[in-house]
């Protein structure tokens, strides 16, 4: 399984649910080509926060470890139920194995932690700078001792980090 994520120099990863540097746009062309095809996997604050992301589908990490299969801007709410196909987190293991090469985690802290365990490639785009936020991503670094830097861009870099 894939990660992808942007990161400030000081950990910041969120702020008030959104991003707290201004837009970098060339990270968000990188976003969409990266994903483009493929199944993210996200937590329910992230998916919330989400525009619609065409072609692509999410699997919405909610409370009692389960998955809600759904697409941004396309479920529904109501009496704090949401509509869709629930797996269970003992279920991610052969759901990995089987779209393993179209599974990419994306956030939030939570969710990137709760699957560190299944994930063999982070890409991390390193914002220059340090902003105040609410939300950080914990050290991961020391599971994936490879690195490579993949992409340039205003200062900011995307580094490959494998197991």
């Amino acid at each position: 399984m894939k990660a992808i994520l942007a990161m400030a120099q000081n950990r910041v990863i969120g702020k008030n649910g959104g991003l707290p540097w201004p837009s970098i746009k060339d990270d968000f062309k990188w976003f969409k080509e990266f994903t483009m095809g493929k199944t993210l996997i996200v937590g329910k604050n992230t998916f919330d926060t989400l525009p619609l992301l065409k072609n692509r589908e999410c699997l919405v990490l909610v409370k009692e470890d389960k998955i809600l299969v759904a697409n941004p801007n396309q479920y529904l709410v109501n009496n704090n139920s949401m509509t869709g196909q629930l797996v269970t987190m003992n279920d991610i293991e052969s759901y990995s194995e089987f779209r393993k090469e179209y599974l990419i985690v994306a956030g939030g802290a939570k969710t990137y932690i709760k699957l560190l365990p299944y994930i063999d490639e982070f890409y991390v785009t390193h914002v220059l700078g340090n902003f105040d936020g609410d939300t950080f991503m914990p050290e991961f670094e020391h599971s994936f001792p490879n690195k490579e830097t993949i992409k340039e861009f205003d200062g900011h870099k995307v580094i490959k980090y494998t197991k």
